[in-house]
């Protein structure tokens, strides 16, 4: 978490890195707490712990309306989605590759979130377990026309 956020690699929530979850929080729609809660970690893609898995994410962890601290002039980024396509496409290439043993199915359940993960790790990209623009690159799976315009929008 602490490499996520580029502060330093102490393992303890110290000062420096609760300002970082601080800033982290509501730029990825939570509520800035500082606190490493659920849901930050399940924002982050970091692998909850069969304990944190049976405590609920807290409706008080998420952004409302009124404690969302971005600029509202800035527009919203699109969220970005994989298509069902493109997740049969990564499942084959994760199975090729020894990452995935499901087959290809076109969900992205818990057994091919961790080969995700292992995907990205092994090929330098953080490792969220989400099917993101930079893996799809990565694995050589063409962008939908709709994400290569969402892609455009947000770089400009």
């Amino acid at each position: 978490m602490q490499k996520m956020l580029k502060v330093e690699e102490t393992g303890k929530l110290d000062d420096t890195t609760r300002a970082a979850i601080k800033k982290y929080q509501p730029e990825n729609g939570l509520k800035a707490t500082g606190t490493l809660n659920r849901a930050t970690l399940e924002k982050m893609g970091i692998e909850l712990t069969d304990k944190q898995k049976g405590i609920p994410v807290s409706p008080s962890s998420l952004a409302t309306a009124e404690t969302k601290t971005t600029d509202s002039k800035k527009p919203k980024k699109a969220i970005f989605r994989a298509s069902k396509e493109q997740i049969m496409e990564a499942q084959k290439m994760l199975k090729t590759n020894n990452f995935y043993m499901g087959e290809p199915i076109g969900k992205l359940d818990d057994a091919t979130r961790d080969g995700l993960k292992k995907y990205q790790t092994a090929n330098g990209l953080p490792a969220t377990g989400t099917l993101n623009q930079a893996t799809l690159q990565k694995m050589g799976i063409a962008l939908t026309d709709k994400q290569k315009e969402n892609s455009m929008k947000e770089s400009q």
